[in-house]
């Protein structure tokens, strides 16, 4: 199985795993704007007085967003240097479908449920994306978005399908600022941070179908623009 070390900031978590083929190793700690100059600091702790090449890695995951503008550079650029130092891979993960699957490992609801994974974006709005629960199989109902709490929509076609509704995340601080047919559907679970350790699953699958990258082509996604990132490769440079 491939070993794999995991790395997301793009909420006021600071969060790292190491996947060495047979067991899991995490890291995570809440600390808001001290990604930057602690991410190094923490990884060394986490690594316990080994090197990154000590562990023979297969690839760098990070959480591509969307969320913290800032969170995510940190995330991707720690990435693309990791990777290009060790000649290896990178795989990004939505940092949403990571908080669904945090959420689903602490918590039960049954079969069937409807979920709403959300961020905070700090601007009077919130990141977004539909999932939907069913025979213990996680499925994204349509792309991430990015909109005012007011402004936010259901997913397409699952309003008759009963499913029980959660919003997760601390975008559903929000929920009673969105419309009725949500407000009074979706139960809100807003202490819930995507946790490194439930992007390796993914991560795995990725590399086993080929879709890891090149880490010139790491990029945040941001959702609502990219103005101020632009990937090694659009900026026309070489590692």
């Amino acid at each position: 199985m491939s070993r794999l070390l995991a790395i997301d900031t793009a909420t006021d978590a600071l969060s790292l795993a190491i996947w060495d083929g047979q067991t899991c190793q995490d890291l995570h700690r809440v600390m808001p704007r001290q990604h930057q100059q602690l991410l190094f600091t923490l990884l060394d702790e986490l690594l316990a007085g080994r090197k990154p090449a000590d562990l023979e890695l297969d690839a760098i995951v990070y959480g591509r967003g969307p969320g913290s503008f800032t969170g995510l550079r940190i995330a991707v650029s720690a990435a693309q240097g990791l990777a290009f130092s060790l000649g290896i891979p990178v795989v990004g993960i939505s940092s949403l479908e990571t908080q669904v699957r945090s959420f689903l490992r602490r918590e039960s609801f049954g079969d069937s449920a409807l979920i709403l994974s959300c961020i905070d974006a700090r601007i009077g709005q919130i990141y977004g994306q539909w999932f939907s629960l069913h025979g213990g199989e996680m499925t994204a109902l349509g792309d991430a978005f990015v909109a005012p709490p007011e402004a936010v929509e259901g997913p397409v076609g699952d309003a008759d399908r009963g499913y029980p509704g959660l919003a997760v995340g601390s975008g559903a601080a929000f929920v009673s600022s969105m419309p009725p047919s949500l407000r009074d559907r979706l139960r809100p679970w807003p202490a819930v941070l995507p946790e490194a350790r439930d992007m390796l699953e993914p991560a795995r699958q990725a590399l086993a179908a080929g879709q890891g990258e090149d880490p010139m082509l790491a990029a945040p996604d941001y959702v609502q623009t990219r103005i101020g990132w632009k990937t090694l490769a659009e900026q026309g440079r070489s590692a």
